[in-house]
């Protein structure tokens, strides 16, 4: 167990700004500044863009929020210890009571492989995510993101019945391991969406997702 005391986490004390046209599913957390947030929530119609701070608001009304969080952050050595510190914040109950890390997404810096202490460094935080009961994803490097501003990206949509044909072009079909990303985390998030609402209500039937 983290003995590390530390302050609470940045939060939104009010809505979440970026909302999307319906309230989203989960909120994007960015463990720290261009961790990939805004191209990642651009990407899965789904999601919000919280940036870097934690929903707060969280409830059922027209201006709260949902609980379910995944953290993102780059897999340089500053992203995995701000991630990890997120992490450890979490753990001592110094984040927005309520919140619920579903995940985190650890996003490739570079092409080319971690150095040692890094990817040492990222498995402590996927570690430390699993024993908080979060899944663990990571994301590989996107050259063809690197060209793009977050709203030119293509969003993926879960309610499309079949995979859309990947031309090679981002701005009409994500890249397949954004795709694949995506499908993982709704899962995920359904899951723990369910889970809380059979908490509030323990005598209703979960309707299906």
């Amino acid at each position: 167990m983290t003995t590390l005391s530390l302050p609470p986490v940045p939060m939104w004390h009010r809505a979440v700004p970026n909302r999307p046209d319906r309230p989203p599913l989960l909120w994007l957390v960015g463990a720290h500044g261009g961790a990939g947030v805004s191209s990642l929530a651009a990407s899965l119609s789904w999601a919000g863009d919280a940036g870097q701070r934690w929903p707060a608001r969280i409830g059922i009304g027209a201006d709260m929020d949902s609980p379910l969080v995944v953290l993102v952050a780059r897999t340089h050595m500053h992203g995995l210890n701000t991630l990890h510190r997120a992490l450890v914040s979490h753990e001592q109950q110094a984040t927005p009571a309520g919140s619920e890390v579903v995940g985190i997404i650890t996003v490739a810096d570079s092409a080319r492989p971690l150095p040692i202490p890094a990817d040492e460094r990222r498995h402590d935080a996927e570690n430390l995510a699993h024993e908080l009961g979060a899944q663990t994803w990571r994301l590989g490097w996107l050259e063809q993101w690197r060209a793009l501003e977050p709203h030119d990206m293509a969003a993926w949509i879960p309610d499309v019945n079949s995979s859309p044909l990947d031309d090679g072009d981002p701005t009409r079909t994500p890249p397949q391991p954004v795709r694949l990303l995506a499908e993982q985390i709704l899962t995920s998030a359904r899951t723990a969406a369910a889970r809380i609402t059979a908490r509030a209500h323990p005598g209703a039937q979960n309707p299906s997702p």
